[in-house]
């Protein structure tokens, strides 16, 4: 691989050993291969094609919030807060420049307020200019409990405050958004939900359905389908309120923008891709000696606009040992590392290439 890398982004020392199917090859980026902007160990840098640093826009806490990106503009959004009081404390959503490689605010919110888990940029439509839509959690005074309110946010350039949408007290998580559809699944505390922009529950996942809401994905091509990840993938019709398993296990899907094909996680160690044409599930990527997996560093695959490219990261689990004392039952405990991998895959030239480290959010710069 091309590019230097400083002792922050070696994680692990040697290369993983990655098992792919026949017919992929290691290689190095073409012309057409594009940046990335990426959250790892708390800090968002750009990275060259090959995966190399070429800027560090510094911490941005620890809150769980991806990224958003202009393209037009090309300029990436997330919100940044402070990551001890030592720091002073501080709330804001910021964009980072590509072209300038420079950071600004571009919305102060109060101290009680943090944007979370969805952040996405609209591109303008006609006369309608571009906007950020996201989820913002709001503290709110109580004198004997917490109580934390999620609200959807809208927020154009120049406005001082956000646009707030309140939602529904019960919907917690959002797990997928449609453009085409003006709407929203979210997790809450009775099952999953089918919710509109304005925050009104319009829809909910059949009680009997075992979908375990760890992620989902809308059809892109607007109709009215949603693949459900969870102990397994599960395709939701939303016309007929039915739903109907596709594979036996399977977390965060990422449907393809061709409709084709749905990638998903098993486990932090793996990739799979389900072909909806033909009913077939093939795992395509995955580390070897994997025998205990889990899902804690999993998440959803980062798919280019146009779906030639894929970027994620793997985790292997290695046994280094037991405990050298024992647990309160008196027993050792076995005592495991993580390794960790970034992959980019060029599914057009069905070549691939590799660095390590674990990036918690990626996005493309196209």
């Amino acid at each position: 691989m091309g590019g230097q890398h400083d002792s922050a982004f070696v994680a692990n020392i040697l290369y993983m050993k990655i098992n792919f199917t026949e017919n992929w090859c290691e290689a190095t980026p073409d012309a057409a291969s594009l940046s990335l902007l990426a959250e790892e160990g708390g800090r968002l840098r750009l990275l060259a094609p090959d995966l190399s640093p070429r800027h560090d826009y510094g911490a941005v806490g620890p809150v769980d919030c991806p990224i958003a990106y202009d393209p037009v503009r090309r300029l990436g959004f997330r919100y940044v807060c402070a990551g001890g009081a030592q720091r002073g404390d501080y709330s804001q959503l910021r964009a980072f420049s590509v072209d300038r490689q420079h950071s600004f605010a571009v919305n102060e919110l109060p101290l009680n307020r943090w944007v979370l888990w969805f952040l996405h940029w609209l591109e303008s439509t006609g006369s309608r200019p571009g906007q950020l839509l996201g989820l913002v959690a709001v503290d709110q005074p109580s004198e004997d409990q917490v109580l934390i309110e999620h609200h959807l946010f809208t927020h154009k350039a120049g406005e001082e405050r956000l646009r707030l949408n309140r939602l529904s007290r019960d919907a917690y998580k959002p797990l997928a958004f449609s453009r085409r559809r003006r709407e929203m699944v979210f997790a809450g505390a009775e099952g999953i939900y089918l919710l509109g922009l304005r925050g009104e529950r319009k829809l909910t996942l059949p009680a009997e359905s075992p979908a375990g809401g760890q992620g989902a994905a809308f059809c892109p091509d607007g109709g009215a389908q949603v693949v459900v990840g969870g102990d397994g993938l599960h395709l939701w019709d939303l016309e007929l309120n039915s739903c109907r398993r596709l594979t036996r296990n399977g977390r965060h899907p990422v449907w393809a923008p061709d409709g084709k094909s749905i990638w998903y996680r098993g486990s932090s160690a793996d990739l799979h891709r389900y072909d909806v044409e033909r009913d077939e599930v093939e795992c395509l990527v995955g580390l070897p000696n994997q025998r205990n997996p889990e899902f804690w560093h999993a998440g959803p695959v980062c798919l280019s606009r146009d779906g030639r490219f894929l970027a994620t990261a793997l985790t292997e689990k290695v046994l280094r040992g037991v405990s050298q004392r024992g647990n309160a039952t008196g027993e050792r405990e076995r005592v495991f590392a993580h390794n960790h991998s970034l992959l980019v895959m060029d599914l057009k030239r069905q070549v691939y290439w590799t660095r390590p480290g674990f990036a918690k959010h990626l996005c493309w710069v196209e």
